[in-house]
């Protein structure tokens, strides 16, 4: 009973986790003229659908409607410098998730009776992302812009969970604490393709590996150049390959994404 009610809460931490996973800004325009420092500063929304795979063969097919319904707060910015042919990237990401749950399960005690057995959880999840990158631009011209990135994305979890059992003859709550943090280098590229007046095809790919398997993330939509920055609209997808001693095989995220850049 309490397995089931926790597998339950678990989908619901994966599909809010995908908020954790929210990218730097992934659109590269042309370098600067000059040797001028150019900035950039990116908000941006996430919105994935997660699917995955337990360690224990238990499928994970979460909507975004789960994880938007669970989510208390969060925050998701970004940093670029940019000078001449090289970049610098800066992404911190906080998210503060909380999951709640409520049943009355019928258990027959060794006497025979019956009793109704509320049980109430409650799961909580915050963190923390850091990403680091670099870039080098390998191409440029009027038609397209690419960008060879390479860094480091640091990702911290801490979860609390919280199984309350309340009835005349069982009341005893469970409670676990748990916390981790994984480091992976990812290299990649990025850039865009320009259309006509001030619209514009992002992309972006990158991959890696460290404390995961292998992780990897693919991007690409449409934007339009405005004189304050860029707006831009992407579909986005990111996996994650685990090793065996993890609770999750692998586990993928998809859906659009809204960025808006501020240039100065």
């Amino acid at each position: 009973m309490s397995h089931s009610l926790h597998t339950k809460l678990l989908l619901q931490l994966l599909g809010a986790s995908a908020l954790l996973i929210g990218p730097i800004q992934a659109e590269a325009d042309a370098p600067a003229a000059g040797d001028d420092w150019q900035y950039a500063a990116s908000l941006y929304f996430f919105a994935p659908a997660i699917k995955g795979t337990t360690a224990s063969g238990t499928d994970v097919d979460v909507g975004f409607d789960t994880l938007f319904d669970n989510l208390n707060m969060t925050f998701m910015g970004a940093f670029e410098a940019r000078k001449s042919k090289w970049s610098a990237l800066a992404d911190v990401l906080y998210l503060n998730v909380g999951a709640n749950e409520g049943a009355t399960v019928p258990v027959t005690t060794p006497a025979g009776a019956n009793l109704g057995l509320e049980v109430d959880t409650s799961l909580k999840v915050r963190g923390w992302v850091l990403s680091f990158l670099g870039g080098y631009n390998v191409y440029d011209t009027p038609q397209a812009s690419v960008d060879v990135i390479a860094g480091a994305r640091y990702l911290e979890l801490k979860l609390d969970f919280d199984l309350g059992l309340q009835s005349r003859a069982f009341g005893r709550p469970i409670e676990a604490a748990a916390s981790g943090a994984v480091w992976d280098g990812v290299i990649g590229v990025r850039g865009q393709a320009n259309l006509q007046g001030n619209w514009y095809l992002p992309f972006y790919l990158d991959a890696g590996t460290g404390e995961s398997d292998l992780t990897w993330q693919a991007l690409g939509g449409v934007g339009y150049r405005f004189d304050w920055g860029n707006l831009n609209v992407v579909y986005r997808y990111m996996k994650w390959d685990f090793d065996s001693g993890s609770a999750i095989d692998d586990i993928s995220f998809s859906g659009p994404q809204l960025t808006a850049t501020f240039r100065f």
